[in-house]
């Protein structure tokens, strides 16, 4: 049973991610979306920090990221290493999940408290989106991507990889810091900094709490499904 346990442990650390595969994931997602959206998008006559372009981005990006985790993924192992499995069924799944939205949510708790909105504290892309949410077009695609895709890629890169690569290795409180700093870079937007942090720290304790990437990205979906119903109401 001893050596069996040994066999198991080995088994996991092989197949989990090197801090340099990681890095170089995180890496190519910046770069690749920085391309899509400075690059081209305007070539395609989309001016960057509009609905189209940013769902152009978001899209671009998962589909040649996605390439790539698909590609690393076929190594035995690789899925439970980075966490791509189910969580256990029970209450504190549900409680970590509650828990998680209440997190995510706070930013935005605080605006509504205030009267004020997401637009009104960014800038003119900000507005831009605000108003393709209000009209009549652009808005489908911005909400698919920014709804279900953007969560599904940033989850298995920061919550599957990023965290799943540190859990062992570090004190899970560093593990959640580590992958919530990061994942603001992802968010350079002042007006999304703070969202960007909470909905960070949110999802980080999801997988480190449950070892699934899943209940986070339940959250993430729902947080930003909640934040683009908020911003279409003003």
């Amino acid at each position: 049973m001893g050596s069996n346990g040994r066999a198991a442990t080995g088994s996991a650390a092989t197949a989990r991610p090197s801090l340099r595969l990681v890095a170089a994931l995180l890496v190519a997602q910046q770069v690749v979306l920085t391309l899509v959206h400075y690059a081209a998008a305007p070539a395609l006559g989309l001016v960057p920090g509009s609905a189209r372009a940013i769902s152009l981005t978001i899209i671009g990006g998962a589909i040649v990221i996605g390439l790539a985790v698909a590609a690393d993924l076929r190594r035995p192992g690789r899925g439970p290493a980075v966490l791509l499995r189910w969580p256990r069924r029970g209450r504190v799944t549900v409680v970590v999940i509650v828990l998680a939205m209440v997190i995510a949510q706070l930013p935005l708790l605080y605006l509504a408290a205030t009267g004020r909105t997401v637009w009104q504290s960014g800038g003119d892309a900000d507005v831009m989106v605000g108003e393709a949410l209000r009209g009549p077009s652009g808005a489908l695609w911005l909400v698919i991507a920014t709804v279900f895709i953007a969560p599904v890629i940033e989850e298995v890169l920061y919550r599957g990889y990023l965290v799943g690569s540190l859990i062992d290795r570090l004190p899970a409180v560093v593990t959640v810091l580590v992958s919530a700093v990061l994942f603001v870079t992802l968010h350079a937007e002042a007006s999304n900094l703070v969202a960007a942090f909470c909905l960070g720290i949110a999802t980080a304790i999801c997988a480190v709490l449950t070892r699934s990437i899943v209940p986070g990205l339940i959250v993430h979906v729902a947080g930003n499904a909640f934040g683009m119903w908020y911003a279409s109401l003003v």
